[in-house]
């Protein structure tokens, strides 16, 4: 019995070193077997809005300037005029007028306010400017304002999109904040 389990043994060893050895030179080192693969991944920073300054994703805002405009013969009610440098921080192309309607709503006493299109030569206009990765603009936009008394309230979104059903109606993503601007302190 003993014989016959030591043989059984022997068998079964032989044929295990045969089979390795017919393995031999089949397997190749690849050279993904010795390298890590790291890639860099850009990690989400925090977004903010603070001291006129909008930290996103993808694009930094700053507001720069707000200024009245008053005595407009095309508009029966003064206008704001905000001035702001956009920055892309994505790989995506944006331009600085969707970075601006993607991010803030513009109220004054709880009502919206209709976004006009004014134009002066003193004002920074680059509405459309593609910017690629890095890239900067400055550009302006221009609202009618409700009354020249109460001030205005600007508030930042994470995500402001449309509504595919009703285009007037606008979706907030996650809310950053908002800032008032006095009407007095910006003649």
């Amino acid at each position: 019995m003993k014989k016959l389990l030591v043989s059984g043994i022997a068998i079964l060893s032989s044929l295990t070193l045969a089979s390795c050895s017919s393995l031999d030179g089949q397997y190749k080192k690849s050279n993904h077997d010795n390298k890590q693969t790291t890639k860099q991944v850009k990690a989400p920073r925090q977004s903010s809005f603070k001291n006129n300054v909008a930290k996103l994703n993808d694009k930094t805002i700053k507001i720069t300037g707000v200024k009245t405009v008053n005595n407009n013969q095309d508009y029966s009610e003064p206008l704001v005029a905000f001035i702001y440098k956009t920055t892309n921080e994505s790989s995506k192309i944006i331009t600085p007028q969707t970075a601006w309607d993607s991010t803030f709503k513009i109220s004054q006493k709880g009502k919206q306010l209709k976004k006009v299109s004014f134009s002066d030569e003193r004002l920074d206009s680059n509405p459309d400017k593609n910017l690629a990765e890095g890239d900067s603009a400055k550009n302006t936009v221009v609202y009618e304002l409700n009354n020249q008394s109460d001030p205005i309230t600007i508030n930042a979104s994470e995500g402001i999109s449309t509504n595919s059903i009703n285009n007037n109606t606008n979706i907030d993503g996650t809310n950053l904040g908002s800032e008032q601007f006095n009407i007095s302190e910006n003649k």
